[in-house]
């Protein structure tokens, strides 16, 4: 009912806000099919919000990774998630159980998520990070060009390469 009553005026941009939380694997797979439906050929784009880098590495072709309200790392699908830069995302990608891991351990991002009435000096994520410096503490960073299309928010990303 909420997507027809989006539709109805017929929108360039949809904005999905965790369109599939709280739903089981079915219904969550027919939303998502609908959604593809709704913005491939129709000349409408999508802006899915997410914490579920599966819906995500199925359904973007661009991903933006945001961290305190801020992007730290943007660029095509396959580059933010096969190549990551940022400590953030690769922490992320990182705690998604896999199966040829270890079984009994799940991967987790140390430390807590600031307070957000009362963020940090420098990068948001330095607290948290096992690479910060002393720079990372006090000085926020600027963009960096990892590759044409691939930015990261670091003082001192991953640098792989594309394979």
């Amino acid at each position: 009912m909420v997507i027809a009553i989006a539709l109805a005026a017929d929108p360039k941009l949809i904005i999905a806000d965790e369109p599939t939380t709280a739903l089981d694997v079915t219904i969550q797979a027919q939303i998502l099919r609908l959604m593809a439906e709704l913005v491939r050929g129709k000349g409408r784009s999508l802006i899915l919000v997410t914490h579920d880098l599966a819906v995500v590495s199925e359904m973007a072709d661009r991903i933006n990774v945001m961290y305190c309200g801020k992007v730290v790392e943007s660029g095509p699908t396959r580059d933010v998630i096969d190549v990551s830069a940022h400590p953030y995302t690769k922490g992320l990608i990182g705690s998604i159980p896999d199966l040829e891991r270890d079984k009994n351990r799940l991967e987790t991002i140390k430390g807590i998520v600031p307070n957000m009435f009362d963020l940090p000096k420098g990068c948001k994520f330095a607290p948290r990070c096992t690479r910060a410096k002393e720079i990372c503490h006090v000085q926020e960073p600027e963009v960096i060009h990892m590759s044409q299309n691939h930015q990261v928010a670091c003082h001192f990303p991953f640098r792989e390469e594309v394979l």
